[in-house]
């Protein structure tokens, strides 16, 4: 998609209002020509009525002007702002779409710096476009032929001042456009490492890495500072050139009137106080064409980074029309068979998980366990289809998953993921995030049974108690337990538990388990590092190097599986 595509739907203004900025800018060029007039044929001949007349006739049509000026500047920021606003909804949307896995491989850090930093840029480009696109190129015309009208050496100097302004242009636009993008690329380094330091804020001072932080973002912000100075030096070159040339052909422009009063037709002091006042309007246009050269070298730079972003089509598309109304008899719920999935995409990597086939029936409590990156939690992501598999194939409720609809499946499954996921505002929007319409008691019973309420009913304001951004405020397990209590609220068919109890005590832990198993015809994944809390699963994953190497209840699993068995042993400690 081209991000210039939201704009479309404005065209009627988007052409109303540099149309408008064109009777502007013919007021603009009337007023110096009855300044001419006034001074030549009324101040000079005293003729005041002609002068008052005129006078008159002047201020009614700067009038005009002023009403079309701000119309076209009324226009064009509400344009601007509205674009802006559609592009940042479409971005989202496309951001909203894309998997986990093209969100790494894109950079959320830039995507940070894109919604941000480059719609901002998009929208001031537009709004100056539509101010200034018109108004230089016409008064610069309507100038050069009112000169030449007076004086054919006067139209040359008008010609050839303005030539030279626009070749320092060009060549400014030529060369401003990459060293914005290159800007662009630091504030994407300044955000990232400025994202490092505040996530990791606690690691960073415990590891005294203070210094070593601050040395790292300050070389992204020296890479910033040497690239906006270049670019700077560049841009620094557009005023001076410009007000030079034209201060040049005021100074040429004037020494004609007085040579001419030689001549057999002279250039009046009205002409000459119009050819100034043309010249000035120049130099100021001149100005503002320069503002929008810089924006627009800046929405240009960002155009191809908002466009590089739109481009991405989200590989996990809603093509399912199957739902639950329509699913498929008996009991079996979860089916993998063969599946495998490789995060990168170069030739020779390793896959995180390979060849998983397992199957859960509707009801069963099934436990997960494996050491670190042995690939537990990249078998969760698969069912929620946040990455589709590389090779097999996933079926839920006897369909292929892929052609089981998207927010159906989704609706249905309930999740705790392994890394909090705590939103800034209260305890009671965090919960109503699950179900928008709960009532007060389905909230606090949630909250009951993720062993919640103990803390939530100590604040003063309860559920309304405000929740920092990530939770700070907030211990570990509170927040496991605040993410439990909201999975509960949803409710669904399927309950995962992502490793999500591990800052709970065993004793706690123990009794979410024991509330979550009251709950009738509910499928639970239980994901844990813990063998103790897999103990009463109908049956146990093994997970070791991406691969499931053994399937079955915990006393079966002692005897069969050494992995298991060692797990058990260290953590009970019969391993010394």
């Amino acid at each position: 998609m081209n991000s210039l595509k939201p704009l479309k739907k404005y065209r009627f203004k988007v052409f109303l209002a540099p149309t408008l900025k064109l009777f502007e800018v013919a007021t603009e060029l009337f007023s110096p020509f009855l300044v001419r007039y006034i001074i030549d044929e009324g101040v000079t001949k005293k003729d005041w009525n002609f002068t008052w007349m005129t006078s008159l006739i002047l201020f009614g049509i700067a009038i005009f002007g002023f009403l079309f000026t701000m119309l076209a500047q009324y226009l064009s920021s509400r344009v601007a702002c509205d674009y802006a606003h559609d592009l940042r909804k479409e971005v989202f949307h496309t951001v909203s779409s894309l998997s986990d896995k093209q969100l790494d491989s894109f950079g959320k850090e830039k995507i940070l710096t894109i919604v941000n930093n480059d719609t901002f840029a998009m929208q001031n480009g537009v709004n100056m476009f539509m101010r200034l696109i018109f108004r230089p190129p016409f008064l610069f015309v309507g100038a050069t032929i009112f000169a030449f009208t007076i004086d054919f050496r006067t139209g040359l100097i008008f010609v050839i001042a303005l030539l030279l302004c626009a070749l320092v242009i060009g060549r400014i636009m030529h060369s401003t456009n990459q060293k914005y993008s290159a800007i662009q690329s630091s504030l994407d380094e300044m955000t990232l490492v400025s994202n490092d330091v505040l996530s990791g804020a606690r690691p960073v001072r415990a590891f005294e890495k203070e210094e070593y932080e601050e040395e790292r973002f300050g070389k992204s912000v020296l890479t910033y500072r040497e690239r906006s100075l270049s670019l700077a030096s560049t841009n620094a070159w557009f005023n001076p050139l410009t007000f030079f040339f034209v201060n040049a052909a005021l100074i040429l422009i004037v020494a004609i009137g007085g040579f001419s009063e030689l001549e057999d037709s002279p250039i009046t002091i009205g002409e000459i106080v119009s050819l100034v006042s043309y010249l000035v309007s120049c130099l100021a246009a001149m100005v503002m064409f320069s503002r929008m050269i810089v924006s627009l070298s800046k929405a240009l730079a960002s155009k191809e980074r908002i466009d590089s972003l739109l481009a991405m089509k989200g590989n996990i598309q809603n093509s399912g029309v199957i739902s639950k109304d329509e699913e498929a008899s008996g009991t079996k719920l979860i089916e993998f068979k063969d599946v495998s999935l490789t995060y990168g995409n170069k030739k020779g990597d390793k896959p995180a998980v390979s060849g998983l086939t397992f199957r859960i029936d509707q009801g069963e409590t099934v436990g997960i366990i494996g050491g670190t990156g042995s690939g537990k939690s990249t078998a969760i992501s698969l069912l929620l289809r946040l990455f589709e598999p590389t090779n097999g194939q996933i079926f839920y409720r006897g369909i292929p998953l892929y052609e089981y609809d998207l927010n159906a499946l989704r609706k249905e499954i309930s999740v705790v993921l392994q890394k909090p996921s705590i939103f800034k505002g209260s305890i009671r929007s965090n919960l109503l995030l699950a179900k928008k319409d709960a009532t007060e008691d389905e909230m606090i019973k949630a909250l009951k049974n993720a062993l919640a309420y103990d803390y939530v009913s100590k604040y003063d304001d309860f559920l309304d108690h405000e929740v920092e951004e990530g939770g700070t405020n907030l211990s570990g397990g509170q927040k496991q337990r605040l993410l439990i209590a909201r999975a509960l609220l949803k409710g669904g068919d399927v309950l995962i538990l992502d490793d999500s109890m591990s800052a709970l005590d065993y004793l706690s832990d123990q009794k979410v388990r024991a509330n979550i198993s009251k709950i009738k015809g509910l499928t639970k994944i239980i994901v844990s590092q813990r063998a103790s809390s897999l103990i009463d699963c109908d049956k146990i994953l093994v997970f070791d190097n991406g691969h499931i190497i053994a399937n079955g209840k915990h006393e079966e699993l002692l005897k069969t599986c050494d992995v298991y068995r060692e797990i058990f042993d260290i953590q009970k400690g019969g391993v010394k």
